[in-house]
């Protein structure tokens, strides 16, 4: 039982990795079309983040490290090994995704008084 435990978080923590990689390259475009888009002719790569393909990416991969990340820390905690390590790369994992980006960057906003 504890090695099939010993796998699963194992296999988790990989997939979370390969999740957030792919969270930090959806957010590199999506903040370069941003940045670059009043200045430069940015077309192409608007045209890749709004298609439908991209957006089944971008929720897949959200949904997926949200799934993934509570079940590191669930497994991270019933393992009682680097307990505060895994639950910092889960919550650092759920930081990349593009939806809590943009919550944090309204937040910030407000603070400011932007809008």
């Amino acid at each position: 039982m504890k090695k099939e435990i010993k796998n699963f978080e194992k296999i988790i923590g990989i997939v979370l990795i390969i999740l957030t990689a792919i969270s930090l390259i959806i957010n590199t475009l999506q903040f370069t079309n941003q940045i670059y888009s009043w200045n430069y002719n940015t077309e192409r790569l608007n045209n890749l983040l709004i298609s439908n393909p991209f957006g089944i990416l971008l929720w897949f991969d959200n949904i997926l490290i949200y799934i993934c990340s509570i079940l590191y820390i669930v497994s991270a905690i019933k393992s009682k090994k680097d307990i505060l390590i895994k639950i910092s790369f889960s919550l650092f994992s759920i930081l990349t995704t593009i939806v809590v980006t943009t919550l944090l960057i309204n937040v910030v906003a407000s603070i400011f008084g932007i809008f």
